[in-house]
């Protein structure tokens, strides 16, 4: 099989969609490690927008990842590949990269323990969820809301690992009031799929 076919072969594992979500995987590591570095935390006043930093490298990985994660789902609908695999590792891939980047930001006192909490709450509970209506045979698609709150979590987390100033503007606190909008569009999102859930639940 060539390249360009298995590319955007269905059942081949190694298809397009399927290898950036393997990326935004294999990004983790580097996001953890450029974190655990990222000591220097100079006030805003004394950052500089061309200054290098480790945390905004970090910040570099994360717009990738976004991409990546953009592009799966467009060329998986595109080329009508969407796979098992892939509905169960893309997913898996958003949760473990919140994940990380939560906790090596909280570890360096840029994002609030009870955000960190209630964010990571609500994925799993959703997890759980998804998996009781698997369970019982109901297939509920995600909502426009659930994309939206993904595209707010990036953005935030990358604010937060940049850190310093950013187009004139302290990107901790630009990246922290983000994240309050995440926050609320991930409960909404959460509600959404709960209401949606029952309603699946009660036609069966």
């Amino acid at each position: 099989m060539s390249f360009l076919k298995q590319f955007k072969s269905q059942t081949h594992i190694l298809n397009l969609p399927n290898c950036l979500t393997l990326l935004r995987l294999l990004l983790i590591p580097f996001i953890v490690y450029l974190l655990d570095i990222d000591t220097e935390q100079l006030p805003f006043h004394l950052d500089s927008m061309a200054r290098f930093s480790p945390g905004k490298l970090a910040a570099m990985v994360v717009a990738i990842a976004g991409i990546t994660d953009l592009l799966d789902g467009y060329y998986a609908r595109k080329w009508k590949i969407e796979s098992l695999l892939g509905k169960f590792l893309d997913p898996v891939a958003d949760k473990l990269f919140l994940l990380v980047s939560l906790i090596m930001l909280m570890k360096l006192e840029r994002v609030e323990a009870w955000l960190v909490i209630v964010l990571l709450s609500r994925e799993f509970l959703i997890t759980a969820l998804r998996a009781v209506a698997a369970g019982e045979g109901l297939i509920i698609a995600a909502g426009q809301s659930g994309k939206v709150k993904l595209i707010f979590q990036m953005i935030g987390l990358g604010f937060l690992m940049w850190y310093g100033t950013a187009f004139g503007l302290p990107a901790v606190k630009v990246g922290t009031w983000i994240l309050y909008v995440a926050l609320f569009t991930s409960l909404l999102s959460g509600y959404h799929y709960l209401r949606d859930f029952l309603v699946a639940r009660n036609q069966k």
